[in-house]
């Protein structure tokens, strides 16, 4: 092999690995980007267990409100009831 053939074959070796140098480099920053967009929605999921908690509270304030409300308008119905069975019926025609 002529000295002109191993420095074409060197030249051909460096410009590939210089080549696979700068694809490793893109690599490398494509590299970085995913891990900070991870890092993004680790966060972004973690807001929204945290929302997911906070709703799941909140629906069982509700019902527990709602279920309270109930209660007092039953007790209210109950109380009108006995008041209107206590309560003397008008007589027909009396004014007032």
């Amino acid at each position: 092999m002529s000295e002109l053939g191993v420095d074409g074959n060197f030249k051909r070796l460096e410009d590939e690995v210089n080549r696979l140098l700068e694809v490793l480099e893109q690599l490398r920053s494509e590299n970085q980007g995913l891990k900070e967009r991870v890092g993004q929605l680790e966060n972004i999921q973690s807001e929204l267990a945290n929302a997911q908690t906070r709703l799941s509270q909140m629906e069982g304030d509700l019902q527990e409100s709602q279920q309270s409300r109930n209660e007092v308008r039953t007790r209210l119905e109950r109380l009108i009831g006995v008041i209107e069975a206590a309560s003397p019926a008008p007589a027909a025609g009396a004014t007032g």
